[in-house]
């Protein structure tokens, strides 16, 4: 009866390594024809090979789980006994909550997302200097350049304008006269373009605008710029503002 009981139990010690999860437990309960009492304390079983410890655990919770004429006689208080099998059961759900699942199933999570077309514009200053339509440019332009970088989600298809200024002469939107003001009634016309040769106003149409297709990484885009020859401007500080607008 003793050795019915006590396989499973070997079994499911060897396979839960239950004596881990007890931090303290009285391990060797003798009951004799007086007496029930703990022999021996955790520490000192954890000092013997693991096979010598479960035998201990093994031996001891079979034997004293019997009722047997000693006990009867000594009136052992059935509480303790009791307490006991209520401890090892609980120690036996825990391991078996950590331990014991056997059983699998598995699912597919879908995961999606939806990249839109977007596009990043930036532009640094474009500065002239000094300007003289009596000397130094009575008859040559000043020019100058600037950049617009344009950053796009590969395969974009994008435009760059840009608008007349804020002070703009006459001309059209797509060849916009383009003026740096000072104050009141007093302008310099300049003009900006989309290539090196200057011959291509950069304007804001669909026409005069500058093209390109996103590559995911940022685009350097060039404008010239110059400020026509002879203009007998008054003397000051001129400046103009111009928006530069990207359409993908």
């Amino acid at each position: 009866m003793a050795e019915a009981l006590a396989q499973p139990l070997r079994s499911f010690l060897a396979h839960h390594q239950v004596f881990r999860l007890v931090p303290q437990l009285f391990l060797c309960l003798r009951c004799t024809a007086g007496y029930c009492v703990a022999m021996n304390e955790l520490s000192k079983s954890l000092d013997e090979p693991r096979g010598v410890f479960e035998e201990h655990l093994l031996f001891n919770l079979v034997y004293c789980s019997q009722v047997s004429p000693g006990i009867e006689q000594a009136k052992v208080h059935q509480s303790m006994l009791k307490m006991m099998a209520l401890s090892v059961t609980a120690l036996v759900s825990v391991a078996f909550s950590v331990n014991g699942y056997a059983e699998s199933s598995t699912s597919t999570m879908n995961v999606s997302v939806s990249v839109e077309y977007s596009c990043a514009i930036e532009s640094s200053p474009m500065e002239f200097g000094a300007y003289s339509g009596v000397v130094a440019n009575a008859s040559t332009t000043l020019n100058a350049t600037a950049t617009v970088v344009a950053t796009c989600t590969s395969g974009a298809g994008a435009r760059v304008t840009l608008d007349g200024g804020a002070s703009p002469g006459l001309g059209s939107p797509g060849a916009p006269i383009r003026r740096m003001r000072a104050g009141e009634g007093q302008f310099l016309a300049y003009q900006v373009y989309s290539d090196v040769a200057r011959g291509s106003v950069w304007g804001n149409t669909a026409v005069t605008g500058v093209a390109l297709t996103g590559t995911g990484v940022p685009q350097i885009l060039t404008a010239y710029g110059s400020v026509m020859a002879a203009q007998l401007a008054v003397p000051g500080a001129y400046s103009d503002e111009l928006v530069v607008t990207i359409t993908y």
